[in-house]
């Protein structure tokens, strides 16, 4: 009987785990809203990292690099 018990408890406390939530979900950082990024902008540099002839063209110059710009 106690087996039944304990199985039955387990069962409760993982519906409960598993069962959704009713609270709103909040967007993770990737899917927010960002108004301080030009979308244009952002499509552009990518399009132009894809399009890039060679890798030393499009290398990393931003901040925490460690390197400068290109001429």
């Amino acid at each position: 009987m106690a087996v039944i018990a304990v199985i039955g408890v387990l069962l409760i406390v993982l519906a409960w785990f598993l069962w959704p939530s009713r609270a709103p979900t909040t967007a993770g950082p990737a899917r927010r809203e960002r108004p301080d990024v030009d979308a244009a902008e952002l499509e552009a540099a990518e399009r132009d990292v894809q399009e890039a002839a060679d890798e030393e063209s499009v290398r990393d110059w931003g901040p925490g690099s460690g390197q400068k710009p290109l001429p």
